[in-house]
């Protein structure tokens, strides 16, 4: 791998904004692949695909968030 690796951590909503957007329908985490993060608008024809080093959901903890990155922030 080369030197910059680029991670994705989408937090968990706020209460205001679960009330506002009623979740993350507009997010989707392939479980298959863990390096992907799918972005869907209101219309369905409308897609967006991002590859990321890792993406951790909202569910992740920080443990699991530092035991991906751990060699990286010690280097």
């Amino acid at each position: 791998q080369g030197n910059i690796r680029v991670f994705c951590r989408v937090r968990p909503l706020l209460p205001l904004e679960r009330h506002r957007q009623r979740g993350l329908q507009h997010l989707h985490f392939p479980p298959q692949e863990p390096r992907s993060l799918v972005g869907r608008e209101r219309r369905p024809e409308l897609r967006y695909d991002f590859s990321f080093d890792r993406v951790f959901p909202p569910g992740a903890s920080q443990q699991e968030i530092f035991q991906e990155i751990q060699l990286l922030v010690q280097v």
